[in-house]
């Protein structure tokens, strides 16, 4: 037999023994993998809470991922109070509401018809009167660093005041901004 047929065929010297057959852990879909894309992804496994441990039950190694933004990041840090973090919330919700398009209703039954367009008007004019209630909330001085960190998801480092050993003030002002939107707020 010549060398080409023994390639062709696989046998060469390190090429598996046949019978045993390998396979790659399944590489569950994570989205997509670039890096601008990956910013504030966390990985965690998925299934069940077990009651009593509070642990995720998760016997076939699934995992997941979820974003994370600077706001929960810092919560789970205790950098800022509960109070602070739901008023957050609320603006951040508030917020992405504005974002949103008028959404399609499945369950309802399709009708060939043009849309009544006041409809989508009244729909954006409520969310952004919503964010409007929110964000008088907001005293003056606070703006910056709650859009920051609130709004675009940004660490309080990005703001140029907050930068390196600036960083700790940062923290406290975002601490006391979110505590006194809270107070403002009613949380």
């Amino acid at each position: 037999m010549s060398r080409a047929v023994k390639l062709k065929r696989g046998t060469r010297d390190f090429a598996k023994p046949r019978g045993k057959v390998s396979l790659a852990q399944p590489r569950w879909d994570h989205g997509a993998s670039g890096p601008a894309n990956r910013i504030g992804l966390v990985a965690e496994d998925r299934g069940p809470r077990d009651v009593k441990t509070g642990k995720v039950i998760n016997p076939n190694g699934v995992k997941g991922v979820r974003r994370v933004d600077m706001l929960e990041i810092y919560h789970s840090r205790g950098w800022i109070s509960d109070r602070g973090y739901t008023a957050g919330e609320r603006l951040r919700d508030a917020w992405a509401a504005t974002q949103k398009s008028k959404g399609m209703d499945w369950s309802a039954e399709r009708v060939d018809s043009t849309p009544r367009p006041d409809a989508m008007i009244d729909i954006q004019v409520e969310r952004v009167s919503r964010l409007t209630r929110v964000t008088r909330c907001i005293q003056r001085g606070d703006e910056d660093i709650l859009w920051a960190v609130v709004g675009e998801g940004r660490s309080v480092g990005h703001l140029p005041r907050y930068r390196a050993q600036n960083h700790g003030a940062g923290r406290e002002h975002l601490y006391e901004a979110l505590d006194r939107l809270a107070d403002a707020m009613g949380c």
